[in-house]
């Protein structure tokens, strides 16, 4: 171990020892195997709590009864960053879990730390990856290995409020950023924009032409603060300035806002009622696409630790995960499958809005495959915030993001 994972594996286990919190180091149960001698899979996962008891009540047990010899224990643990650094603690010092579901922003961070075991080398990996969804299976691949799986995706989707559209003279939906900056100038509609996250913004910066990095994730000089980058900056300022302050979701149903974007959860925390009344009132569609881009890809991964204690029993279970069958059970959660094939109309009532996110998977994108990506995520919210509440100007702000960014980024080359 180099004496920089060695410094943040002490870090994290620092961490989480003063934090006092049972349940994130060691679940809720025993690392001993099982009297009965199956192998043992922990599993830990962020689940909401629908989510988990799909999971743990109608997932895990189709599992163990196809598969008999393996007894699986979920943990449920809260998502952040106490999380991130107790897994990788954990991982250095071959502890469980075993098998972790991920958001898909971290693997790479995990991967180059070498804390998560490369999928492509099971031998019949090739024949798993050809059922999976192309964009949310390239979030588990570093440096020309895929780290884990895809278990569900997601991305945002545009949901207009139908009065107003209609009001504007539209039949459809924006079809671009540029359409829908006009449409927003000209009737002076309110849009739901009110974050600075890449989550948030980075859809609309990239749709107006802007860009973070050079294409081979090395530079930010001449790409974030190109004039390209400036122009999309001042269009972003002007939705922005065009934004409301008050509850995005109830705003769209009730006509305050034009638009918002948010993920398939919009719909599938709803009750049968509001769920109703959301549909009746607003459209659903894929956020609109501009240079090819539309909005940025999410969702969670399953890996297998390097603390895993067999290889091939989380394999087996990693790869059947990925697979038809439980992604239909979770479905029902709302929770987007990964898997070629499946028929949304037909396996969930849910249908009507889910289609609007399938189809906005073909133009999604995903972020830079980089350790530090958290890092530049944070100069950008700075600067870009500063520039929007007029702190500083436009080029001046992401010159110096670019600068900042930089510096980052020749640490990282030098590590």
């Amino acid at each position: 171990m180099n004496r920089w994972l060695l410094a943040i594996v002490l870090a994290g286990l620092i961490l989480t020892s003063g934090c006092n919190n049972q349940s994130i180091m060691d679940g809720n149960h025993s690392l001993q195997k099982p009297d009965n001698k199956k192998d043992e899979i922990i599993v830990w996962h962020t689940y909401s709590d629908e989510e988990t008891d799909v999971f743990e009540n109608e997932v895990i047990p189709l599992f163990e009864k196809q598969h008999p010899n393996l007894d699986v224990k979920p943990v449920r643990q809260p998502y952040g960053e106490q999380l991130k650094w107790t897994l990788l603690a954990r991982a250095s010092a071959k502890k469980p879990p075993d098998v972790v579901r991920m958001d898909i922003s971290w693997v790479p961070f995990f991967a180059k730390m070498g804390q998560i075991s490369s999928v492509s080398d099971f031998k019949d990996f090739h024949f798993v990856k050809e059922g999976l969804l192309e964009p949310p299976l390239k979030s588990n691949l570093f440096n020309g290995k895929y780290y884990g799986l895809p278990l569900n995706t997601n991305t945002k989707a545009a949901i207009y409020n139908r009065e107003l559209l209609k009001d504007a003279g539209y039949t459809r939906p924006p079809g671009n950023m540029d359409e829908l900056l006009d449409l927003i100038v000209k009737h002076h509609y309110q849009l739901g924009l009110t974050g600075y996250t890449i989550w948030e913004s980075l859809p609309y910066f990239y749709g107006f032409g802007g860009t973070i990095l050079s294409p081979d994730h090395t530079k930010a000089d001449g790409f974030l603060n190109s004039p390209k980058s400036i122009q999309a900056v001042e269009n972003l300022r002007i939705l922005y300035n065009s934004s409301g302050k008050t509850d995005t979701w109830q705003g769209v149903v009730d006509g305050k806002y034009f638009m918002i974007d948010e993920g398939p959860w919009f719909y599938s925390v709803q009750t049968p009622q509001k769920l109703e009344e959301i549909i009746k009132n607003t459209i659903s569609a894929p956020f609109p696409v501009t240079n090819g881009k539309g909005s940025v890809l999410g969702g969670e991964n399953l890996v297998i630790m390097k603390g895993a204690r067999n290889l091939e029993a989380s394999w087996t279970f990693i790869k059947w995960m990925a697979s038809p069958e439980p992604q239909k059970l979770l479905m029902k959660t709302g929770l987007m499958p990964t898997v070629k094939g499946i028929k949304i109309k037909e396996s969930t009532k849910e249908s009507g809005y889910l289609s609007s996110y399938i189809e906005g998977l073909e133009n999604s994108f995903s972020l830079p495959p980089m350790v530090n990506w958290a890092e530049i995520e944070e100069i950008y919210i700075k600067y870009l915030r500063m520039i929007i509440l007029e702190q500083i100007g436009v080029k001046e702000g992401l010159s110096l993001a670019a600068k900042e960014i930089d510096s980052l980024l020749l640490i990282e080359k030098g590590r």
